[in-house]
This record gives structure tokens, C-alpha cells and sequence, in this order.
């Protein structure tokens, strides 16, 4: 066995995020905060249900639009993104189902987001419809959001605006640099994006010098399956395959990312999810310049300086 492989196989495991709350008590949370950004009028939810549909039909249908849709380009049409379920004739499917209610719920059950985030500035990257956007406002947040999809983010900003949820929502891409963002955010949400992007390091460290000092990063992904214990690997997809994927990682590969991000290893906590996918969270300890520049896809850029 050659010296290199010795090390590769001796790649660190990173700890187990731990249950703090029952699921039970974390679902009741979630669905709370979703009830308290509803109006108590069944009437008026029906009409603000009506006019979703009115103004954001979708152009294949959620159920199987992988296929449908999977030869256009992602930004190329629009499907619904989150199911909802707000009482009689309020129902609407969405191409991710009630997935942000289970990774909420999940999140809050290993104490990887917090269930108060009164007072707390949240961005929350890849909202699509909006599903994750109302449940962190309806746990207290002043919440930010990223939607590179533009009809995707007009109906996030139309499902607010129709609920009175104050937000603000930016279509640029995630790459785009906001030095004005530098430690403003106490909570960043991202929740089935990360696979998505073709730069997982360069995203990571975009989110660790936008939060501040004590702040936490809270990321959902897609995971390689089958991977030997104690590996660091990643499953390539790239535009050959449907879904618009890229990486998926495995465990120890998904904290590698966040260590080289910044994040502190000791600090990064993760959970494999029982759909096999993986739940993880990083706690902003420090500022922190790169361990490592070489490579890096912003050289020379304030990203690499302590942030």
C-alpha cells in the first residue's frame, strides 16, 4: 500500500449531530410557525391560494417533471416548488413535496437549527417557491433569500407579498460577491442546494464570511451512496444525467468542505438522513483565512483573507 493511500484511507470521521428535541416537539414547532404566517380566515387563505395559481401555473407537472422537463435547462421553466396544505381547497403539490417540512423538522430534532430564531437575520440560499422562507419567518427570523431562478423567485415574492411576510429576495447567482454581506447573518439556511452548484468550496466559503462570529451554516444534500466507512468521496453527475446535479458527497467529503471552508472540525456536526441523504451544520467560530489558497477559484479575492 503506497504512502498516499495509507492517507487517504485514514480520512477523519466527523461527529454525529445528536437529538436535543423529540421529533414529535420538532414537527410541532415547524408546523406552528408555518400556522402563525397564515391568515386565520379560511376564506382569505383560499383566495390567496387561488391567486398562486392565477399568477404561477406550472409548465409540467410536479409529479413527474424530472422527465418532463429534464432535456430544457432548469431555468428554461417553472414548477411549483413546495407543497402546501393550508385547509379545505387550499392544497397545492409542489416538485419537492413536504420536504422542507421534514429537513425543518430534522434540523430542529439534532439541534442544528435553533427553534427560535427571534431576533435573527437567516438567509436562506435556493428558496425556490418559498416553502423554507415562510417556516424560518414563522420561527422568528428576519429573513433574506437567493433564488437564481427568476420565476421561481417571483413566486416566493409573490406567496409573501399575497401573506405580508416582509423579505427580501435576490435573483443574482450565489457566486456573485457582497462584500456588504460580510458577517451579517447569524443563520444561513440551505437546504437541496449544494449538489446543485459546480463550486461546493467556493459556495462554503461564501457562506462562512457572510456569517458572523457564532453564527451557523445548515446544509441539505443529495449523498453518495455505498461508500466505504471512513472515505472521503464525492459521485459526479454533471449535465449528462438528469436532475441538474453535480457533486454528491459522502460523509466525510461534506466535512472536509465545510473544514476547508472554514468551519472548525471539531465544531461540524452531521446526520445521515434515513432517505440517505445528509443533514449538516458548522458553527462560525472565528474569522478565518484559508488554510490553503493554492487553487483556489477567486485568487487573490477578499474570500481568502480572514472573514
Amino acid at each position: 500500500m503506497t504512502m498516499e493511500r495509507a492517507r487517504y484511507e485514514t480520512a477523519p470521521t466527523f461527529a454525529a449531530a445528536a437529538v436535543t428535541l423529540a421529533r414529535a416537539a420538532a414537527e410541532k414547532t415547524v408546523n406552528e410557525a408555518l400556522a402563525s404566517v397564515l391568515p386565520l380566515s379560511a376564506e382569505k387563505r383560499q383566495a390567496i391560494h387561488r391567486e398562486l395559481l392565477r399568477r404561477f401555473p406550472d409548465d409540467a407537472s410536479p409529479g413527474n417533471f424530472w422527465h418532463a422537463a429534464s432535456s430544457q435547462a432548469f431555468r428554461d421553466f417553472f414548477v411549483w416548488g413546495h407543497t402546501y396544505d393550508w385547509g379545505t381547497d387550499c392544497q397545492r403539490s409542489g416538485a419537492m413535496g413536504p420536504r422542507h417540512l421534514e429537513i425543518a423538522s430534522e434540523s430542529i430534532e439534532h439541534g442544528l437549527l435553533p427553534a427560535d430564531l427571534s431576533g435573527k437575520r437567516v438567509l436562506d440560499i435556493g428558496c425556490w417557491s418559498g416553502g423554507d422562507l415562510l417556516l424560518l419567518r414563522g420561527l422568528g427570523a428576519e429573513v433574506e433569500a437567493i433564488e437564481e431562478h427568476r420565476r421561481s423567485a417571483e413566486s416566493a415574492r409573490g406567496l409573501c407579498e399575497l401573506l405580508g411576510v416582509p423579505t427580501t429576495i435576490s435573483t443574482a447567482s450565489v457566486y456573485t460577491d457582497r462584500t456588504e454581506w460580510k458577517q451579517r447573518f447569524d443563520i444561513i439556511y440551505c437546504s437541496g442546494v449544494i449538489y446543485h452548484v459546480t463550486d461546493p468550496v467556493l459556495f462554503l466559503r461564501l457562506c462562512f464570511a457572510y456569517l458572523k462570529v457564532g453564527g451557523r451554516l445548515i446544509v441539505e444534500t443529495k449523498a453518495l451512496a455505498g461508500s466505504p466507512a471512513g472515505s472521503s468521496l464525492c459521485g459526479y453527475s454533471g449535465t449528462l444525467e438528469k436532475g441538474w446535479n453535480w457533486f454528491a458527497p459522502n460523509w466525510d467529503a461534506l466535512g472536509r468542505w465545510l473544514a476547508d471552508a472554514g468551519f472548525a472540525q471539531e465544531g461540524i456536526r452531521l446526520h445521515q438522513r434515513s432517505n440517505g441523504r445528509l443533514l449538516a451544520g458548522g458553527v462560525k467560530t472565528a474569522t478565518r483565512s484559508m488554510v490553503e489558497t493554492a487553487g483556489f477559484s477567486r485568487p487573490g479575492s477578499w474570500l481568502e483573507a480572514e472573514v
